[in-house]
C-alpha cells in the first residue's frame, strides 16, 4: 500500500482540516464484494483514521459506481439511519487509478463480530430504511421506476447482464430461473429505498445499538421484500431449514417490527437464491476460489423455491 500512501497524503493534505495529516499506514478491510475499503490511519490535528473506498473495476456487483454511493449516504446523513460521515468524494482517476470517497472511521464490530448485538435493533434499522421518505431526501438520482414490478425486473435485468462476465449465461437452472422470476414478477407492494445488502457485515453496533450502516453500493428505489429475501435466502444456505417463506424468523420479525406482515416472500427468497447462484460463478472468476456456499446445495434451494412459484 506504500504507493497508494503517497498518493493519497497529498490529495488529502488539500482538503480543510487535514493540511497537516500524515499517513501512517492503508490497511484493506478484510471481506465483502463491493468496493474496495480501506483504514487509514492518520498523524496530525485531525481524525486518528479515515475509512477510503475506491471504486472496483469488476466483481460480482458490477458496474460499481463509489461517488453515487457518496452522494447516497451523504444525503442518509438527514435521516434517521446512523451512516458515516462523508468527508469528500474524488470521481477523477488521476489521483488513485479509480474514483473514490473518503468517510469518518467508525469504530465498531459489524453484527457478527459485535459482543451482544440486539436482532431486534437491527430488524427496526432495516424497517427504518425502508419507511424513509426517500423522495424528501432527494433519492430520485437513484432511477425511481415506474412500479414495484419494473423495480423487480430491472433488477433482474442487472444481474442477467452480468452473468456473461460471469460464463453462467448458457447454466439451465439459472437460465430457467431468470425466466420464471420475469414471468412471475409481483405486481404489488410498494416503492422504498433498498439497501441492496442488508446482511449482519454491513451493521455495526455498539452494545445493542446499530450505531453504523455501511455498505450503499447496491442501494436503489424497489420493492423492500428484495431486502428481506436476502436474509432469508442466505440463511438457508447457513443451515436454516426450507419452509413456507413468510413463517422464517427474520420475515416474522420484520412483519413484526413493520407493523404489517410481509407477504409473497416466496418470490423473493427465489429471486435471492437466483443472484447467489449468479454470484457463485463470479466470485469463481474474479477470486479463482468458490465462495463460502456450495453450488449442489445452492442448486436444491433454487429448485425447491421455483417449485413454489409454479
Amino acid at each position: 500500500m506504500a504507493p497508494l500512501r503517497e498518493h493519497f497524503e497529498p490529495w488529502l493534505n488539500r482538503l480543510e482540516g487535514f493540511a497537516n495529516a500524515r499517513v501512517l499506514s492503508i490497511t484493506p478491510v478484510d471481506g465483502g464484494a463491493s468496493n474496495i475499503t480501506c483504514k487509514v490511519e492518520l498523524l496530525g490535528s485531525g481524525p486518528r483514521a479515515v475509512c477510503l473506498r475506491v471504486q472496483r473495476e469488476r466483481g460480482i456487483f458490477e458496474p460499481y459506481d463509489v461517488i453515487r454511493e457518496g452522494r447516497l449516504i451523504a444525503a442518509l446523513a438527514q435521516s434517521g439511519v446512523p451512516v458515516p460521515r462523508v468527508i469528500a468524494s474524488e470521481p477523477d482517476s488521476a489521483a488513485l487509478g479509480a474514483p473514490f470517497i473518503v468517510m469518518e472511521w467508525v469504530d465498531a464490530p459489524h453484527m457478527g463480530n459485535a459482543a451482544a448485538p440486539s436482532f431486534a435493533a437491527f430488524t427496526r434499522t432495516v424497517v427504518g430504511i425502508h419507511n424513509l421518505d426517500w423522495l424528501a431526501l432527494g433519492l430520485g438520482f437513484l432511477g425511481v421506476p415506474e412500479s414495484p414490478r419494473a423495480g423487480i425486473l430491472k433488477e433482474l435485468d442487472a444481474i442477467a447482464r452480468r452473468m456473461p462476465a460471469f460464463g453462467c449465461e448458457n447454466d439451465r437452472l439459472l437460465a430457467f430461473a431468470l425466466g420464471q422470476l420475469r414471468k412471475g414478477a409481483p405486481d404489488t407492494g410498494r416503492l422504498a429505498l433498498c439497501q441492496g445488502d442488508i446482511n449482519i457485515f454491513n451493521y455495526l453496533f455498539l452494545g445493542e445499538d446499530v450505531v453504523s450502516v455501511v455498505d450503499w453500493e447496491q442501494a436503489r428505489i424497489s420493492d423492500p421484500r428484495c431486502d428481506v429475501g436476502q436474509l432469508v435466502a442466505l440463511s438457508h444456505l447457513k443451515g436454516a431449514p426450507f419452509g413456507p417463506a413468510e413463517a422464517q424468523p427474520f420475515v416474522q420479525a420484520y412483519g413484526v417490527a413493520a407493523g404489517k406482515s410481509a407477504t409473497g416472500m416466496a418470490y423473493f427468497r427465489a429471486r435471492w437464491l437466483f443472484e447467489l447462484g449468479v454470484i457463485y460463478h463470479g466470485w469463481k472468476r474474479f477470486n479463482n476460489s468458490n465462495p463460502w456456499y456450495e453450488w449442489d446445495h445452492l442448486a436444491d434451494l433454487l429448485e425447491r423455491s421455483l417449485a413454489e412459484l409454479v
